[in-house]
Formats: C-alpha cells, structure tokens, sequence
C-alpha cells in the first residue's frame, strides 16, 4: 500500500507547483519564499521549475501507480539533491539555511527509497 500511494502522496504537491510555475509564477514563487527574476533570468526560472516540479511530480506519481522502483527512485533522488544543494548555497554562498524545505527534500528521498525497496522487495518475492 505504502509503496503504491506514499511516493503519489509526495509526488502530487510537486506536480501542483510545476502547474502553478506555468499559470501562475508568482504564486508559485511565493510558495517557495522566492520571487521572480526578470528578463532571461525570469525565462530561465520558469522553464527550469517547470520542468523540475512537473517532472518529479510526474515520476513520483507514475512510478507509484505503476509500482516502476526506478521512475520513483529517479523522481525522489532528483528532489533528494536538492537537499545537499542548499546546503552548499547557505554555507558557501550566503544563503539563508532553510530547514522546512530541506526536511521535506529528505523526506521525500526516503518516501521514494522505501518505497522503491518495497517494490523491488515483492517482485523478487
């Protein structure tokens, strides 16, 4: 059960926020304490979270319906390194050190990796 909805459960607030970068970036900015750059840096920021939140929404939630181990892996590890990323941004480049967001990247790896291990656990059962 677990394996099936957890990686689901995590993946549709991904795929939310990639609809919102399209119809409403602001909002979705908003939603990650950021807010918009303008000119090509705007264009970059929108394509680039687009793709990031639709896609690992996508494979989250695919990969959990499917029951795929590797679409769910490959879904919570790109969210997972995020994790790392912003922690090299607070420390070296003065960022601030955001922990809520890191604890969701967190546990969205390990809702990904457990349930990913469930798979693959009762397919070679």
């Amino acid at each position: 059960m677990f394996a099936k909805y957890g990686p689901v459960l995590v993946g549709i607030p991904l795929l939310i926020l990639g609809f919102l970068w399209v119809f409403a970036p602001a909002t979705a900015a908003a939603n990650l304490s950021s807010e918009l750059l303008t000119g090509a840096a705007l264009t970059t920021q929108i394509g680039d979270s687009v793709a990031f939140f639709l896609g690992t929404g996508f494979l989250l939630i695919m990969g959990g319906l499917k029951r795929d181990a590797t679409m769910i892996l490959i879904g919570g590890s790109l969210v997972g390194l995020v994790a790392p990323a912003r922690i090299i941004a607070a420390l070296v480049h003065g960022g601030a050190m955001t922990i809520e967001p890191l604890v969701v990247e967190v546990l969205t790896l390990i809702v990904a990796w457990v349930a990913a291990k469930q798979i693959k656990n009762q397919t070679e059962a």
